[in-house]
């Protein structure tokens, strides 16, 4: 009898383990589909619906960079601040938008361009850029959201635009106005990257060697690339980082090359 009952105490431990196990499974799936699967297709909807509103070809997608006039002079006093220093636009996919920086990267995190505190921040120019008509990188942050009740408050969203390879393929053209002229980039790569790469936020170079092998690691591991690119050393690259979601916790960038 007791080896009998002690069978018996056995049949039960297991069949309470494979019961919690199937618990903590289901549990773990229904997290995952209502939690973090569905965090993901309220941008790819965005992207979808900004597709059909924004990126067509009833948008000119060539600004006259020969017919630059300087309007960041009127925006500083309109908006009281001296920290905007530039204007991004990328006609096709709907950015158009002032940029700021000022002497760290963590101010317009959450504060506005009328320097208000404001959790949306407004897009900013990593602060060691003090060059911007000659820097070999210029950097530009803006945030990102899940929340359909910021979308249109947030003009860097517009970003996720390119993890379609439609996206990447056809519209490539950047334009970042600053106070001397107004730089023309293409579209040459679309990369995500986690905290642990970080190659993209090296912006001083120690001379052409460094930079050019700084260029090698960018380009490397990218989700799509422009087919035979070929970087010199008299070359100029824009980066653009937004946060994403696909997979959670990483950063989409855009990177430019300057068109000459």
């Amino acid at each position: 009898m007791a080896k009998k009952s002690k069978k018996n105490n056995n049949l039960y431990k297991w069949l309470i383990i494979v019961v919690v196990g199937l618990i903590l499974a289901a549990g773990g799936y229904y997290y995952y589909t209502n939690y973090v699967k569905n965090r993901i297709p309220s941008v790819d909807r965005l992207i979808k619906e900004k597709k059909a509103k924004n990126y067509s070809d009833k948008y000119d997608n060539q600004l006259d960079v020969n017919a630059y006039v300087n309007t960041l002079p009127q925006e500083r006093i309109n908006y009281n601040n001296n920290d905007i220093v530039a204007r991004l636009q990328i006609p096709n996919i709907g950015i158009d938008s002032l940029v700021t920086r000022t002497t760290n990267n963590e101010y317009y995190l959450d504060y506005n361009l009328y320097r208000q505190y404001d959790a949306l921040g407004a897009p900013f120019i990593d602060f060691r850029n003090t060059s911007l008509a000659t820097e070999k990188q210029i950097n530009i942050y803006g945030h990102n959201t899940t929340n359909e009740n910021y979308y249109d408050q947030l003009p860097f969203i517009n970003l996720e635009a390119y993890v379609d390879k439609g996206i990447f393929e056809n519209y490539k053209d950047v334009y970042l106005s600053i106070d001397e002229k107004q730089i023309h980039y293409e579209v040459i790569a679309v990369k995500i990257v986690n905290d642990s790469d970080n190659e993209h936020m090296k912006v001083v170079f120690y001379g052409d060697d460094d930079y050019l092998f700084h260029v090698g690691k960018l380009l490397q591991n990218t989700l799509y690339k422009e087919e035979n690119i070929e970087i010199t050393t008299s070359d100029n690259l824009l980066v653009l980082q937004v946060c994403h979601y696909n997979p959670p916790g990483t950063y989409l960038l855009v990177i430019c090359k300057e068109k000459k």
